[in-house]
């Protein structure tokens, strides 16, 4: 867990030592990784906070960030949602901010199989419609809610 950009010394250090490591790195969308770590970044992954997640939205929805991040073909922006009413707020930032629906997945919350497929029930059209991508969390399905898969 946590935020990987706020560690930008250490994780910049280690990834110049590593220089042919493909790597990601996956963010709020909260803040830019400074130049001497986004030069080692072959993708990011920004996953922003829905309002029902409990962020406040002027702390998770950070417009000047997220337009940089559409610009940039390395991009790609993952939403979690727990009902059909958070598509609704996916659909808002993608327009607000000019995100890319090409690189926009969405994923159902959950952590067992049952509350995934009946999301996923409600979610799968609504992404058909929008035009997004489809996260499964395949792990959960053949794991279970369990560490290290």
């Amino acid at each position: 867990g946590g935020e990987p950009i706020l560690q930008t010394p250490a994780l910049a250090e280690l990834l110049a030592m590593l220089p042919d490591l493909t790597v990601e790195i996956e963010t709020n969308g909260t803040a830019l990784p400074p130049a001497k770590l986004e030069v080692w970044v072959d993708q990011f992954n920004i996953s922003p906070k829905l309002a029902h997640s409990g962020n406040a939205r002027e702390l998770a929805i950070v417009p000047k960030v997220l337009r940089t991040y559409a610009n940039d073909g390395r991009a790609w922006f993952k939403f979690v949602v727990a009902q059909p009413e958070d598509v609704d707020e996916v659909c808002e930032i993608v327009r607000a901010n000019a995100l890319p629906r090409g690189r926009v997945f969405v994923m159902a919350e959950g952590t067992d199989s049952a509350t995934l497929r009946d999301r996923e029930a409600w979610l799968v059209p609504l992404c058909l419609e929008h035009g997004f991508r489809l996260s499964d969390r395949l792990h959960i399905h053949l794991f279970g809610d369990t560490r290290g898969t």
